[in-house]
Parts: structure tokens; sequence; C-alpha cells
């Protein structure tokens, strides 16, 4: 019966024992049952016990990293963007972002229900959790019971996913919208109904509204429908309904990308900004012609994704081969869905083909790719061929796949890599906010400025205003300045996200010339940020600065001072 027709609900592993009786009799011993088919038979009785199961644990631990820290950087521009008077200033705020405003509407609407950390993460939080059990449903509904249980597991309780819901950013939204886009696809060709294409076009459209990197997720759904639609037309399977739905899901596909391309695209990508992380951040995620293979990009990047993914080198390597190794047997019909439609060679192809197309616009340094929560968008792809491949592998046991699937989890969770790519816990935690407030509050006069570079004036301005909207002057030629608590900060702008020790010099200058400040006034440096080296760097480039006194508050919050007047090293700024 290879190649028959399966019943929904019968996993892949179960389809993949079927003998010609289609009966599944493994052999097993007799006496006692082993623990791996104990633990098989308990998941089959109470296989949607176990899901749900399986997402409350999820949704306890993005609740518990959603506790207890304070706003990133980013995650205080989102609230400082959205925390506006009206929803048209919100907009045109959002308009200087290098993401669509969907995010900003939602933050705007839910500063009514609360303003603390945990109250502004909860909406990535409720969206993370939706996104788990909508990738079980997409993955049960096409393959079975087995590989949906696998990426349940996956996108339930890994660290990088639950750390990705409980941020103030817009990826969650982003992978809910696209596996819901996906999922309701999956209905339209399966019920040949044409409301449905309806369903998943709106799905689309949110997703494009929510982040950039849709527009790739959009072209590998249009190949993938546009292939199945035609070969169904072409047999005259589907009405003209499906037709005309589809050619409404792409005009306003279209409509929405013209708008976004014309109000916010074309301006963004020419700030400096975008330029900088092109150089410097996320400059390994780019390809620099002259400067390697293009080849071996492609096979490091991708590598990179999945290690990103398990926050594992050896976990994620291991998974990357499980997925290609999935893939290509879903390509050659080793695996088949559970129920009729798109085949597997069409599935396949869904699959790979974002990881292709997110390659080909990093190679012309369009988007990076590579091992950042930018390449998030491929999640849903990449758990869906590993679930695929430790299905295959599994082979009908799925009591030992499930267990090796929770031990891969208890690996990413307990063996913590060696340089984490953002705060720690304990880095992040409020307590180290508390008392840098603290000491602003009682060791620096009102009457001193605090001089920061804009990641920390977004940081000062959410916990020093209480929450309140912040307005900008332009009293300071080159720099922006806004008032609270009785204090005057002054920061960069925006182009100049963080202070560099090389840099700094000629802002201080620039300051002290267009400032006004008296002759011996005393100014704060303050830096609260992803990077916090200043006076590190200060002190290394020239001995006048080994007597700097730093106040730090963990790794990420330090306070120094400096006095108008004082020598700033020529040596500084050739460096």
């Amino acid at each position: 019966m290879r190649g028959a027709y399966r019943p929904r609900g019968v996993g892949i592993s179960q389809s993949l024992m079927m003998t010609r009786t289609q009966e599944v009799t493994p052999r097993k011993t007799e006496g006692a049952a082993s623990a791996s088919s104990r633990l098989e038979s308990w998941i089959r009785r109470h296989f949607q016990l176990t899901a749900i199961a399986v997402l409350i644990v999820g949704l306890a631990l993005r609740l518990r990293e959603a506790w207890g820290t304070f706003l990133n950087p980013d995650e205080a521009l989102h609230y400082f963007i959205a925390n506006r008077n009206s929803w048209a200033l919100a907009y045109q705020a959002s308009l200087t972002m290098a993401h669509p405003p969907l995010m900003i509407f939602v933050l705007h609407w839910w500063r009514i229900l609360g303003t603390s950390e945990f109250m502004l993460r909860m909406p990535a939080v409720l969206a993370g959790t939706a996104f788990c059990w909508m990738l079980f449903q997409w993955l049960t509904m096409i393959f079975g019971r087995d590989v949906g249980m696998f990426g349940l597991l996956f996108s339930a309780l890994l660290p990088a996913m639950v750390s990705l819901s409980a941020e103030v950013r817009q990826y969650e939204f982003l992978l809910l919208f696209q596996v819901s886009a996906a999922y309701f696809l999956e209905l339209a060709f399966r019920d040949r109904s044409p409301a449905m294409l309806l369903v998943s076009a709106v799905f689309l459209y949110l997703a494009m509204l929510s982040h950039y990197s849709a527009f790739l997720f959009v072209a590998a759904f249009d190949v993938y429908s546009v292939w199945y639609l035609l070969r169904q037309f072409s047999a005259r399977q589907f009405g003209r309904g499906m037709l005309v739905a589809w050619l409404v899901m792409q005009i306003g596909a279209v409509g929405i990308s013209v708008i976004l391309y014309v109000t916010q695209i074309s301006k963004v990508k020419e700030t400096a900004v975008a330029e900088q992380a092109v150089d410097t951040w996320l400059s390994r995620s780019y390809f620099h012609p002259g400067h390697g293979s293009w080849l071996l990009f492609v096979v490091a990047r991708t590598f990179s994704v999945f290690q990103y993914i398990f926050e594992q080198a050896a976990v994620g390597d291991i998974a990357t081969l499980i997925f290609v190794a999935g893939v290509i047997w879903l390509a050659r019909g080793r695996i088949r869905p559970t129920h009729p439609g798109p085949s597997p060679r069409q599935i396949a192809t869904f699959l790979v083909l974002p990881f292709v197309l997110n390659c080909v616009v990093a190679l012309a340094d369009l988007y990076p790719y590579g091992g950042t929560r930018h390449a998030a968008f491929l999640v849903i792809f990449a758990l869906a061929g590993i679930s695929l491949g430790i299905a295959r592998i599994a082979a009908g046991r799925t009591g030992r796949a499930v267990a090796l699937a929770v031990l891969i989890v208890l690996l990413c969770a307990f063996v913590r890599p060696r340089h984490p790519r953002y705060f720690t816990r304990a880095e992040h935690s409020r307590e180290q906010m508390d008392r840098a407030l603290a000491f602003i509050r009682t060791q620096i006069p009102v009457s001193d400025p605090i001089f920061a570079d804009y990641e920390t004036s977004l940081t000062l301005s959410y916990y020093l205003c209480a929450h309140k909207p912040v307005a900008y002057d332009d009293s300071i030629a080159s720099f922006v300045v806004f008032h609270c608590d009785g204090r005057r900060i002054i920061s960069t702008v925006p182009d100049q996200w963080t202070f560099l020790p090389d840099k700094f010099p000629g802002q201080w200058n620039e300051l002290v010339r267009n400032g006004r400040l008296a002759l011996g006034e005393t100014v704060w440096v303050g830096e609260a940020g992803w990077l916090t080296n200043l006076a590190s760097g200060l002190q290394h480039q020239s001995p006048q600065f080994q007597g700097l006194q730093t106040y730090t508050f963990g790794p990420h919050i330090q306070f120094f001072k400096l006095t108008v007047g004082q020598a700033i090293p020529a040596t500084a700024v050739s460096h």
C-alpha cells in the first residue's frame, strides 16, 4: 500500500511501520513492557492532554523569562515609539524604525493594561505560546501526531524559543502569523475552500505588517501555493472560486508591499544605522565579495541558523543534518503526508525555499542570513524538517523519539553556551537597574546633566520619566535633549546608537562647544545597553584616563563623571 492515502491523525512513524494489512504490530518481548513502550502507550492514549501539558510548561517558562529583568535598549525603543498621545503620532514615529508598524500599534493600545516590563512583554508571551500551538496543529494536519508533537516540544521548550517569546519584539507575532497562514492554506487545499484561502491571506498580511523578513516567507508561500493550484486547475480539481481568492490574496499583498516600501523601506535602508548593521554587529550575516567563498558563507551561515535555534554548536550542527535528511526523505517520497494535498516534493520545496531565498538576499547584502534573531522567520521550516527527520529515524518508536527530543531540550537548557549572545538573567536582573536608579537619585545632583548614547537614553527615558511620553528639544545642536524627574539628559542622535571610545572625544568636545556648558561644570556619562565599554576603552587609549572612577551595576550599566574644561587626550581621537 505504498503511497496510499492515510487517514488524518495517523503519525508518520505509524505509517512507516504499516504492513500490507495496515496493522501496526511492533515486536515486543513477552513480559514487562519497556519504559519507552509504556511512555509511547501513555502518550497515544492521552495525546491531546500531553500536548496541552507541554504548551502549559512552555507558557510557564515564558512567563518566568519575562519576569524580573529590565528592558534592554531595543525593547525600550519599541515602547518609546509606541508611547505617544495618539495613534497617528505612534504611526508617524514608527516610520523611523526598521520594522513595519503593527507591533507599535499593539503596544500603543496595550499601555492601557499596564506599562511594567512584565506587562509590556505579555503580548509576545501570548503570541509565542499561540505560535507553538499553531505549529503543532499545522504539522499534525500534514504529517500526523508524531511530527506535530516533536515540533511542539522544540518550539515550546527550547531556551532560544522561550527567550524570543519574552521580549518586546515583533518576532513571535511574525512566527504566529506565518504558521497560521500556512495552516489555513493547507485547510483550503484539503477542503477546496476559497474562504479558508482568504483567512490564510489575512494572516499573510499580518505577517507582512509584523516584520520585513515576512517578504521572503511570502515569496516561498506563493511559489508553493501556485505550484499546487496550477496542478489542481489543470486536473480540474478546483473551481474558479479558488482562483479568485488566490488573486485577491496577491492583490492585497502587492498593495501592502507598495505602501510599506513608499512610506518606510525606501527611507530606512539608507540610514546610518542600517549601514552600521552591515559593517559591524551583523557583518558575518552578510556576504562580502573578496572576503571568502560564497559557498562557504552559505554552508557556515546555514549551520549557524540551527545553532541559534538550539543555542548549542554541536546540537545545532546535528540538527542541521537531521533537517537535511528529513527534507531529502520527504522529497524522495520516503515520508508522505497523511492527507491528500500537495505532494511530498512540493512540501519539501516549501521547507527549503525560505533558506534559499535568505541566502540569495544575504549574498546581495539586502538582508542578513545566519545565527541571529533576524532569521527567526526560518524557525517554522527548520523545526518542521527536524521533526520529520526524527520521526523517520524513530520508525514507530514514539516513546524513544519523545525521550530523545526532551533530552535535547534539557541539554540545551542546562548546558549553556560559553559565550551567550545576549544578557544573562543575572546581568539583566531588575535589581541591577534598581541599584542604578537609586544611585542616580541619591548620588547625581539634579543640576548635573547626564550625557548618554542613544540606546542608554531610551532606557533612561523609560525608567526616569514615569513611563510618560518623552518630548525631545533641539536646544543643543547635533544632540537630542529631554527632561525627566527634574533632570536634563543629553543624548546622541539615533544614528549614533552607542558610544565608541575612538568617537567619544569628538562628541564630548562638540557637546561642550554647542551646549554652552560652564567651565568646571560636572557632566555624568552614562551607559546602559548592549555595549558598555567606553570607560575601559578610554583608559586603554590614554593614561590620563587611568584614574577614571566608574560606578557599575552589573556589566551593562555604568556611570562616570567628567568636568567641562578637563583635557581630552588627543591620542584618543586618533584611534
